[in-house]
């Protein structure tokens, strides 16, 4: 039991900036850290509508409440995918060969291609949270989008080959099995069901939506890489929760 806590404890303070209690990292117990990423997303998407929630009723114009709001998760993950989704478009939008765009992938400079990427992923996300505090969805709607795009960036970090230059993938992979991939799938089910369920029918489109531009997003890097690696990953979340808000913006 306490090497499960152990792992939720890891788990939060490696994917968060939430203070945590103090404990020794260990290999052991990090092999189940997977397990609590969909719960990870939970806590990610609780503050996430919490802040919504708190920001609709305060007296500020539009345009900065829905930049407050579409900042938060990047925040509470301290930038931690946002550095993937840059380093991958950095090296996808270099079109050069395989080995090239590896090298880049793993290039800890920052290109021209990844901040015209982050640049148009804010406008976009911007774009998506004005349009859903402008038609007044409710709060509850976004708090299941960081659990199924965390999920999906699990799914296929922990189901496709990884490549072999990537020292984080291959760590996170390190002692999962086929239950760890099956608590991925599980987790998107019940979002989904409960989504649709307790809020309206509507956000099975904000789920198919997500499940399609993380399965295009991981092709893509698989065709272009050779496999996946935990700045796939981040890629892969960053992308499908930005699909998930777009979309739930036009329904």
């Amino acid at each position: 039991m306490k090497s499960i806590f152990n792992s939720f404890i890891m788990a939060v303070s490696m994917f968060t900036i939430i203070k945590t209690p103090f404990i020794e990292w260990n290999d052991k117990d990090s092999k189940n850290m997977m397990k609590f990423y969909p719960l990870i997303g939970l806590i990610v998407g609780s503050i996430f509508a919490g802040i919504y929630f708190i920001m609709s009723f305060l007296k500020c114009s539009l345009i900065l409440k829905s930049a407050v709001i579409m900042s938060v998760p990047f925040i509470i993950s301290g930038m931690l995918h946002l550095d993937g989704y840059m380093d991958v478009c950095d090296a996808i939008l270099s079109r050069r060969d395989k080995s090239e765009k590896l090298r880049i992938l793993k290039d800890s400079k920052i290109g021209a291609f990844s901040v015209i990427a982050l640049l148009i992923l804010f406008f976009v996300q911007f774009g998506a949270v004005h349009s859903i505090l402008e038609k007044n969805i409710t709060s509850y709607s976004i708090i299941f989008i960081p659990v199924i795009s965390r999920s999906l960036a699990g799914y296929f970090l922990l189901s496709k080959i990884t490549i072999k230059e990537s020292s984080l993938g291959t760590y996170f992979k390190k002692g999962t099995n086929k239950v760890d991939i099956t608590i991925m799938i599980i987790s998107i089910i019940i979002s989904t069901i409960l989504s649709m369920y307790f809020i309206k029918k509507e956000l099975i489109f904000v789920s198919i939506a997500m499940i399609i531009g993380a399965k295009l997003s991981s092709d893509k890097c698989i065709k272009e890489f050779g496999g996946v690696s935990g700045d796939v990953a981040g890629f892969i979340l960053v992308i499908s929760e930005c699909i998930g808000l777009v979309t739930l913006a036009i329904i």
